[in-house]
């Protein structure tokens, strides 16, 4: 189903208050987990943070305009290793191309997705489809240091989670890395270059979903600028398509 809606101007990252690290969690709605992680070193040390905060205010405040799922105070940012993961149903980690995980956080996010957790991860690139390099290349000996059985496939435009909620076209989506008529490596994004993967668990239900050479979260943070043009509405949808498949499986 299809619903067509237009977020106006950048959403203030003021204009809901962030809670303090440490907040807890509550019962009665959906709240976004931002997840914390230390780069590796010599590398963005903040990478964790990138459209930090805007990116989820606008995000909640789009469920709230276009949904009816319920929300649950303002966003928060959680490490891995803080066991009130448990008591979300959904986590977003960015730019996994600097991440660095321990034994603890590898652990702990072992637990999380078996108990049914969903984790995205979303904002890395390199070089187009059909060629990885070393930002794929260290988000997946992470995410295989967690889920050594599990192998990454790709979410075809056939995938449940592009109809649950929004009909979306995962091959005609926009990649937002090509805002601003940025450049990579000399080149340029193709409309088929972004990529979407999934991880799923034994009875095919999805506990991964994977944005590369995509980066949903520019979308959510630049919903009118930047030359994101569609790209921004699409990203919107895909969120809470990962969200209601999240809440729903």
């Amino acid at each position: 189903m299809q619903r067509a809606w237009v977020f106006g101007a950048v959403y203030c990252c003021w204009a809901l208050p962030l809670l303090p690290y440490g907040a807890w969690a509550q019962d009665a709605g959906f709240q976004f987990v931002r997840i914390w992680y230390e780069s590796h070193p010599g590398m963005r040390g903040s990478a964790w943070a990138t459209d930090y905060p805007t990116a989820e205010l606008n995000l909640h405040e789009a469920i709230d305009r276009t949904t009816g799922l319920a929300l649950e105070l303002a966003p928060i940012v959680l490490p891995l290793t803080d066991e009130r993961i448990f008591d979300y149903a959904v986590l977003y980690l960015t730019e996994p191309g600097y991440w660095r995980t321990n034994e603890a956080e590898v652990k702990s996010l072992r637990r999380y997705l078996d108990r049914g957790g969903f984790l995205i991860i979303d904002d890395f690139h390199d070089y187009g489809r059909g060629h990885v390099g070393p930002q794929w290349n260290n988000m997946y000996d992470n995410i295989k240091r967690v889920l050594p059985d599990r192998e990454p496939f790709e979410l075809t435009a056939d995938h449940p989670i592009w109809s649950i909620y929004y009909d979306i076209d995962p091959d005609a989506a926009i990649s937002t890395k090509n805002g601003g008529g940025r450049w990579w490596g000399g080149m340029r994004f193709a409309p088929d270059d972004d990529i979407y993967y999934g991880i799923a668990d034994d009875n095919g239900h999805l506990m991964v979903v994977i944005c590369y050479n995509q980066d949903i979260g520019d979308g959510w943070e630049w919903p009118g600028g930047r030359n994101l043009g569609s790209a921004s509405t699409v990203s919107f949808q895909m969120a809470i398509n990962f969200i209601y498949y999240a809440l729903t499986h």
